[in-house]
């Protein structure tokens, strides 16, 4: 294994902590710290066990912990154990997800929260985006335009567009949490059909945000996202007042 290698590390000096979680973190330490690409196979549970210190009980408590973080995975059988997997936003969806349900949350809180962050984003992308990046925005656009009459093209471009936009942010945090909030109000999820018409609108929608950040405008670019979103709410509203209304569920 290159860099570090596994040890006990800061184990001994937290206190309040489990010990399964302790070893958890370590590894996620050793992980992260050594930049291990997902796929890569982890010392084994006698290895493991070995230098933490600590029982096979302990152990397969704090892997187990790592996998339903989903950073890892534990592949059974000879020559199986645990490995590296990266974290995704599904990850957090189903975490956020459970507690809106547990809260009384509705799709149309998702929907305000959206309303609320997209903005925004476009503002800091209007000060950070490059020529290169407004182009990939601007063929997306024109894209959804040319395959308006198909609606998996319309759907395809309408994601890569609001998580491209996320991107050029260059905020992590920001990227994360938009698209978490889209997957869990996704209107091809939850049985929102687009028509034709209303797929050029959105595209016509998206040009006009691609041409507010070529000012670099970061006033420009919230107003037009903030017009392209409470245009998108305004049209949930009206087509499909029940299905907004509906709580979050863990299973739509």
């Amino acid at each position: 294994m290159t860099g570090s290698t596994l040890s006990a590390g800061s184990m001994k000096s937290s206190r309040s902590m489990k010990t399964s979680e302790r070893v958890a973190r370590e590894l996620v330490n050793h992980i992260v710290d050594n930049d291990l690409a997902e796929g890569t196979k982890l010392p084994n549970e006698k290895q493991l066990v070995e230098v933490f210190e600590v029982g096979r009980t302990t152990l397969r408590e704090a892997l187990r912990l790592l996998e339903t973080r989903g950073v890892i995975t534990v592949r059974p059988g000879p020559g199986g154990g645990p490995i590296v997997r990266r974290p995704r936003g599904d990850d957090l969806r189903e975490g956020l997800t459970l507690i809106l349900q547990f809260s009384g949350g509705s799709l149309k809180d998702v929907l305000d929260a959206r309303t609320a962050l997209e903005p925004m984003m476009a503002r800091l992308a209007a000060e950070r985006i490059t020529d290169e990046q407004l182009e990939e925005l601007s063929a997306s656009a024109a894209r959804m335009r040319e395959g308006s009459g198909d609606h998996d093209i319309f759907l395809a471009e309408n994601q890569l567009f609001h998580a491209k936009i996320a991107e050029f942010t260059g905020s992590a945090v920001l990227r994360v949490f938009n698209d978490t909030l889209k997957s869990i109000a996704d209107g091809a999820v939850v049985g929102v059909a687009y028509t034709a018409r209303r797929r050029v609108a959105v595209a016509a929608a998206h040009e006009k945000v691609v041409e507010a950040l070529r000012t670099r405008n970061p006033d420009a670019a919230a107003e037009a996202m903030h017009a392209h979103v409470c245009e998108a709410g305004e049209f949930w509203n009206r087509k499909y007042p029940e299905l907004i209304s509906r709580p979050v569920r863990w299973v739509q």
